[in-house]
């Protein structure tokens, strides 16, 4: 901290809980801002200085708490000058960008002086609340160059004045120019939405972390939870792209969540707290700073995925071969692999027919005929599994001209829906393939012969005939037939 009379302290050795100043202002000045005021010009010369780090009270409403000054020039301080009547929320995006991202506990760590100087830059020049100033608004460079020093600063022993001028305050112009190029593009109006989202094609989770603009916001630490997958990591930072964390999922079928966390985030607002409005021997509200505090939130997202089940089709026609018309065909389905106890929407059996054999494919052939189309309802069991039939498809006997050979094959699939991918097999599969091959009806012979006679053994029990009656005209079959009688030779 700067204070009074270039009083340098460490950050977190904050100023010293004390009464006014003996030229304290008397009066609580009535504007904001810059002031040149003669009546108070005595008390911010240009030797005087004011509050350039976070003061931490040890007493009242804000005790343990860092808040920092924003009036220069007024006293320092005092942790029971205040009380909730003095508490109010003030919208200030940028300035609170600035405090939720970088004020920090710091230990009374030499080499993190720089930050809360940078801060203090930041909180006493910020158009965007209202000060009561007796100092002219100066930068950092302005106010830290020629200040004094203050012995008793265990941080300047420590670190030595060369190093302080040379490392320390070097560091701190670097970061408050830092903090407010970074304030200015990511603060927006000073809300900020995370996003998660379950890349399956890359088996990650995307995280992003965007101000009112859309614009990335980078810097801020994130919290992963997941479940039903293994992350390379759950801790995050937030970066100018989209951050992408591995996932390796435990299942076979994913069915995984991811939720993002983003604590310590700015909510666009400081809180300001006024000194209360009280009269003391070693008090006098009008000589105390106000001062502010960071106000923080968390925002967070979530995101879950089921990895669709990839269901595996089987099929049977109930006859493979066909030589009768008219008959009837159905086609039993099985299912493997689907979603349990879900809906598989939109399933369907397509019937098709080619002349002759047909040839298995991926796909039917454009010559292919669309015989029928089947609709069947179908929910896949607790087990995964599930089987339906269809109705019959019926074949008239004028389906296949007899002497003709044509084939019929049944396509079994469905799109995707739920958490079943889309399924089909081929065009052709044997087993879903009848052949149909009706054959001719047997004509009657043009020229058929007709016998007639008996038959009478012979002694040797051989055939022994002998024309016995001449030549007799037969008709039959339409045709004229000669026949010709014939006796058996007997021993007498």
């Amino acid at each position: 901290m700067i204070a009074g009379s270039a009083l340098l302290s460490s950050p977190a050795a904050a100023a010293p809980e004390v009464g006014p100043q003996l030229s304290a202002y008397e009066g609580e000045p009535d504007f904001t801002g810059v002031t040149t005021n003669p009546e108070t010009d005595d008390q911010g010369g240009i030797e005087n200085s004011t509050m350039y780090g976070a003061y931490i009270p040890s007493s009242g409403p804000m005790s343990g708490d860092r808040v920092w000054c924003i009036d220069r020039g007024l006293t320092q301080p005092m942790g029971e000058g205040y009380d909730e009547s003095g508490k109010s929320s003030v919208e200030a995006p940028e300035l609170a960008y600035i405090l939720a991202k970088w004020d920090e506990p710091r230990d009374d760590k030499v080499e993190e002086m720089a930050h809360d100087m940078a801060i203090g830059a930041h909180v006493h020049s910020s158009d965007e609340i209202d000060h009561r100033d007796i100092l002219d608004d100066r930068t950092l460079q302005e106010v830290t160059d020629g200040i004094g020093w203050n012995e008793d600063s265990k941080n300047l022993k420590e670190i030595g004045a060369d190093a302080f001028y040379d490392e320390v305050l070097s560091e701190a112009y670097e970061l408050s120019a830092r903090m407010g190029d970074e304030a200015a593009e990511y603060a927006g109006d000073g809300t900020y939405e995370a996003k998660v989202t379950i890349d399956e094609d890359s088996s990650a989770a995307v995280v992003s972390l965007v101000n009112s603009e859309g614009v990335e916001v980078p810097g801020f630490e994130g919290e992963l939870t997941v479940d039903g997958a293994e992350a390379e990591t759950t801790e995050i930072m937030s970066g100018e792209e989209p951050v992408e964390i591995p996932l390796d999922f435990t299942d076979e079928v994913p069915d995984a969540s991811v939720s993002v966390e983003f604590s310590g985030m700015p909510t666009g607002s400081v809180t300001k707290w006024e000194p209360k409005n009280f009269d003391a021997d070693d008090f006098d509200r009008t000589s105390l700073q106000a001062v502010i505090e960071k106000q923080v939130t968390t925002v967070a997202a979530s995101d879950s995925y089921q990895g669709l089940y990839a269901p595996e089709v089987s099929s049977q026609v109930s006859i493979d071969e066909i030589t009768e018309l008219p008959t009837t065909v159905t086609d039993k389905v099985r299912l493997e692999d689907c979603a349990p106890g879900e809906p598989v929407d939109d399933a369907k059996v397509e019937v098709y027919a080619e002349d002759g054999k047909i040839n298995r494919s991926e796909e039917a052939p454009e010559d292919a005929e669309l015989i029928e189309t089947f609709t069947p309802d179908v929910t896949c069991g607790d087990d995964g599994t599930v089987e339906f039939e269809t109705d019959e498809l019926e074949l008239d006997a004028d389906f296949v001209e007899p002497g003709e050979e044509k084939s019929v094959t049944f396509v079994a699939s469905a799109a995707a829906s739920g958490s079943n991918d889309a399924w089909s097999h081929d065009y052709g599969v044997p087993s879903e393939t009848v052949a149909i091959d009706v054959p001719e009806a047997e004509k009657p012979d043009d020229n058929p012969v007709v016998k007639t006679g008996a038959y009478v053994d012979s002694n040797d029990g051989g055939t022994n005939w002998n024309l016995v009656g001449g030549v007799t005209l037969l008709t039959a079959a339409g045709g004229l037939i000669v026949a010709a009688l014939r006796r058996r030779r007997t021993g007498n």
